[in-house]
């Protein structure tokens, strides 16, 4: 299993969007985050702006989202 988790943020066609990826690579550059994105959306359109990509340190709960605030 792979030792880092990231999560990616990023709007594609003006709608916001999040994703993890789970990588052994330390740092996960934006470009490598985009050729992961384009891989996951072959289908639509690949107009991706605001990749970004922020190492996540602890894992988060079960079926929630971590980019967005859960309220209580």
């Amino acid at each position: 299993m792979a030792k880092y988790l990231y999560l990616i943020s990023y709007i594609l066609d003006n709608q916001p969007g999040t994703c993890e990826l789970r990588s052994d690579e330390e740092d996960l550059s934006r470009e490598a985050a985009r050729d992961y994105l384009q891989g996951l959306h072959r289908n639509e359109a690949t107009s991706f702006t605001d990749v970004q990509v922020q190492r996540l340190e602890h894992e988060h709960q079960p079926g929630t989202s971590p980019g967005h605030y859960q309220q209580p």
